[in-house]
């Protein structure tokens, strides 16, 4: 395990321990029956911990969060934040995995607890139990740091693990979710207001809701990875035919994004042209196709015009999906020109569609940052040289400005370390250096 990665994980059990130790100083007397009412909620949370869903690689998510937020809303206390870090230890105990992961997950968990109690009561809340009122400022500020606080913690220790950055990886995992999370705000009150007015019977009604919210989680995720997973799987079936661009559209689909991101688009946007530039270059597939992509050496302009086909297939296959009409436009329209010199329909400025002008720029940032056997790859400073110089002919010149100001750009050109690996899990990802100049 990375160095960096286990100093994160100190810090976490560190934070965690002091934060304990300060919701314990703030009111260190325990009321016992105020306790058990806690307990039992915590109970239900270490239940519904034993059940648990794929989000994405190795991360997994989990409903237990309610309960364990109900009981902290019934007995805000360093007490309940320890039971909920017992529930949790047992929990890990009986998982295999390294003393280490076992720690940070514990830690992290005990931190956003701690943090949501010390923000509940700071802020004027109070034990459900002996006031059943809605307080809705620190009922929210409390689940809401302790979403944030879990979640961002999670993604640190993943993208410190793999080297990626923490905010897409937080993104990639979570944004998703968001309309789940909130939802949670008013069912942590739910949860606890049922147990305080219906007691036992209460609980079996909470059981059943858990069992609900656990099926509703798991479902979604285990569609939304399906369908990226066979569209992945697709498009490296296509790339099978043109091995030495493997790995493009994954590169595309990643850069598209950032690209995005630096123009500021809704995380909806961002994710459905995430998606047309996974799938822009699916067309290649067809069997005219196979003859030219297998060739060594420059194409003739013959081949080319051939080549300059497979746009308008691209968007063929994906018009047959129905959930995917909305970006067939943008897959048509990838090779599309700012000045109209492009292809297939000779578009211009903002006729072409704003996605496959981000495409544009991804598919040829992709092309001049790998090796061709005509030259070495580009690096950042030559390939900010071309986008100017294609600024208004090739490229869409307020993306470009954009694009170059935005703190985002040097991630286009981050390394990526998955390249090396052959688990078919993450080949999906890899990249390669294409060998002959196969059109992008």
């Amino acid at each position: 395990m990375k160095t960096r990665v286990i100093a994160y994980v100190y810090a976490i059990v560190a934070a965690s321990a002091a934060t304990l130790v300060g919701l314990y100083l703030r009111n260190p007397k325990v009321d016992a029956g105020l306790l058990f009412g806690a307990g039992v909620i915590a109970l239900l949370g270490f239940v519904a911990a034993q059940t648990r869903y794929r989000v994405q690689g190795n991360t997994f998510g989990e409903v237990s969060f309610i309960p364990y937020l109900s009981a902290l809303v019934l007995y805000p206390s360093w007490a309940s934040v320890a039971l909920v870090g017992l529930c949790t230890t047992v929990t890990e105990i009986g998982k295999p995995k390294p003393a280490i992961k076992r720690a940070f997950n514990i830690a992290q968990l005990v931190l956003a607890a701690s943090v949501a109690s010390l923000i509940y009561l700071v802020l004027g809340g109070h034990s459900l139990q002996v006031d059943k009122t809605f307080a809705a400022l620190p009922h929210a500020a409390a689940v809401v740091s302790f979403l944030l606080i879990n979640t961002f913690s999670v993604a640190a220790a993943v993208g410190l693990a793999e080297g990626k950055g923490i905010w897409n990886t937080w993104y990639e995992g979570n944004a998703s979710g968001l309309l789940y999370d909130v939802f949670a705000i008013p069912m942590v009150y739910v949860f606890a207001r049922v147990f305080v007015d219906w007691g036992p019977w209460g609980m079996l009604s909470l059981g059943v809701l858990v069992i609900g919210f656990n099926v509703t989680y798991r479902v979604k995720h285990r569609l939304e990875n399906t369908n990226k997973e066979l569209l992945e799987l697709f498009v490296h079936t296509v790339e099978f035919r043109d091995p030495y661009t493997s790995g493009h559209s994954q590169r595309v689909s990643k850069y598209s994004r950032i690209i995005a991101r630096a123009v500021s688009l809704p995380s909806k946007d961002i994710k459905r042209i995430s998606i047309a530039a996974l799938l822009h270059d699916v067309g290649k597939i067809h069997e005219i196709f196979a003859p030219i992509l297998s060739k060594p050496g420059r194409l003739t302009p013959e081949e080319r015009a051939i080549m300059e086909l497979h746009p308008i297939k691209s968007a063929e296959l994906v018009a047959k999906l129905s959930e995917l009409q909305d970006i067939v436009p943008s897959v048509r329209h990838h090779h599309e020109n700012w000045d109209g010199t492009g292809y297939p329909d000779q578009l211009s400025a903002r006729d072409i569609p704003l996605a496959s002008r981000i495409i544009m720029f991804a598919d040829t940032i992709d092309a001049m940052t790998t090796d061709r056997p005509y030259r070495k790859a580009m690096t950042e400073s030559e390939v900010r040289a071309e986008l100017i110089k294609q600024r208004g002919k090739q490229f869409d010149p307020f993306i470009c400005d954009a694009l170059l100001d935005s703190p985002l750009y040097p991630q286009l050109f981050t390394a990526d370390d998955t390249k090396s690996t052959r688990t078919f899990t993450q080949i999906l990802e890899m990249r390669r250096r294409p060998k002959t100049p196969a059109v992008a």
